[in-house]
């Protein structure tokens, strides 16, 4: 291999052109782009399908990890001027196929891969990353600073004025829609539109089903947690700044709340490589799926010890087990929390953490509801006030804490395995008809609660 990258071959490159595509907001300005190789011109961004298209089928080109490169008008535009002057085997690296690109069989069709194997192009893709960071950044600071911010909220008919961070604070707090912190979002007009659009075509944030109408949508999102957003769906990415870093493998990022984290099985096919030679490029085709099922769906060197660890109720204290958790609350907090929990089912106790962790998040106070500024001047007065806690029935036995405030809290996953009951283990435990009609009792109160949601 030269040291333009001539003749590397690239794992499966033509599926890159299949993406999900997601139709702009209107705001956004259509811009003019010409082909690199020929006069066709396309409108982006609602013609950058089709364009791609365009190089792969009538130049047999194929611009690797396209998705990843910021300002891809511009990145065209470059290689529009360079391609002007010089062919694409200067720059790009050939394959030979046995197919021409409509799938019809020809012995050794040349195809070009222009990726950032190229030094040239790898420091293109680095100064427009670079130069978008900083777009996004004025963009950010102005979104954080901004006063003249007004808009209806998306589920009551309050009209929200000021910072944006009010705005997204008022959906989480008072309808539990989860859409991220606001120092961790940028373009939060267009992330609220989005939605919006989304909500008014009666289609789930989160599994993305269409419903016939409001009051099944509505209970749905509610019944199911489903009020946040797609994590996998890649067309939220902009919205989140942790996107943005230079230099990074691209993970997608949404919420900025607790997540399970599992390390995966060592793939044991990873280190085995694909030869393929000239004369037989049917092996351009790598068996990659099928290592990944085999690496998914082995367990056996899964290591149950690579849990996400345990949050503090009131602090950021990370506890790696729930001894060391319980020990933490009852050393820097005073809070026994097995005494707490004593004498409680599992959906009380469901009730009492989900409660804690709402009263924490907005900075109030679970005994006395007294609200603050921040999680320093909260911290400051349970401590002086011995307020540490979980408030008093009336406060947490409410059928909203059946709803987590944190996705995927791992405190939850484990309260029913308590190994402080006072029961022996030789002694069968039996629900009273009295517990088995206070929790029906709940679900009923769950299921006809009266959200204005929609």
């Amino acid at each position: 291999m030269d040291m333009n990258g001539k003749n590397l071959f690239r794992s499966d490159p033509f599926p890159i052109l299949m993406f999900n595509y997601t139709k702009p907001s209107i705001s956004k300005q259509s811009q003019p782009v010409s082909c690199l190789k020929c006069n066709i011109i396309f409108s982006f961004p609602l013609g950058k399908e089709d364009y791609l298209g365009h190089l792969f089928l009538s130049h047999r080109l194929v611009i690797a990890d396209v998705e990843e490169i910021a300002l891809l008008e511009e990145y065209l535009e470059f290689w529009q001027k360079e391609f002007k002057c010089h062919e694409f085997e200067e720059y790009c690296t050939t394959m030979l196929l046995d197919q021409l690109p409509d799938g019809t069989y020809s012995k050794n069709e040349k195809y070009y891969l222009l990726s950032d194997i190229l030094p040239k192009d790898r420091e293109l893709r680095d100064k427009l990353k670079e130069k978008h960071l900083e777009k996004v950044l004025s963009q950010h600071q102005h979104e954080l600073t901004d006063r003249t911010f007004q808009r209806e909220c998306l589920y009551c008919r309050d009209v929200i004025s000021g910072l944006r961070s009010t705005y997204i604070e008022h959906l989480f707090s008072k309808h539990f829609l989860q859409l991220g912190k606001s120092e961790n979002l940028v373009f939060i007009d267009e992330l609220v539109a989005k939605v919006a659009n989304n909500l008014e075509k009666l289609i789930c944030l989160y599994c993305e089903k269409k419903f016939k109408d409001r009051a099944t949508l509505k209970e749905h999102m509610r019944k199911k947690g489903h009020k946040r957003i797609n994590p996998n769906n890649r067309s939220y990415d902009k919205y989140f700044l942790e996107n943005y870093r230079v230099n990074q493998v691209h993970v997608t990022k949404h919420l900025s709340y607790p997540h399970k984290t599992r390390q995966k099985p060592a793939d044991k096919n990873q280190h085995k490589e694909a030869i393929c030679s000239s004369k037989n490029s049917e092996c351009v085709s790598f068996k990659q799926n099928q290592a990944s099922e085999d690496s998914d769906s082995d367990w056996s060197d899964w290591n149950a010890e690579s849990l996400q660890t345990l949050t503090c109720l009131y602090c950021i204290e990370q506890c790696k087990d729930f001894n060391t958790f319980r020990h933490h609350l009852l050393a820097d907090h005073n809070l026994d929390f097995d005494s707490c929990l004593k004498g409680l089912n599992f959906y009380q106790r469901i009730k009492i953490v989900n409660y804690v962790r709402r009263q924490t998040y907005q900075h109030r106070c679970v005994t006395c509801n007294r609200s603050f500024k921040n999680n320093n001047e909260l911290l400051q007065h349970l401590e002086k006030e011995a307020h540490y806690g979980v408030g008093e029935r009336k406060q947490w036995d409410k059928p909203e804490y059946f709803f987590p405030t944190y996705e995927d809290d791992g405190l939850l996953c484990i309260l029913d395995d308590n190994p402080n009951d006072d029961m022996d283990e030789t002694v069968v435990r039996i629900i009273s008809e009295e517990s088995k009609a206070e929790i029906n009792k709940d679900a009923e109160k769950l299921s006809l609660e009266n959200f204005n949601f929609l």
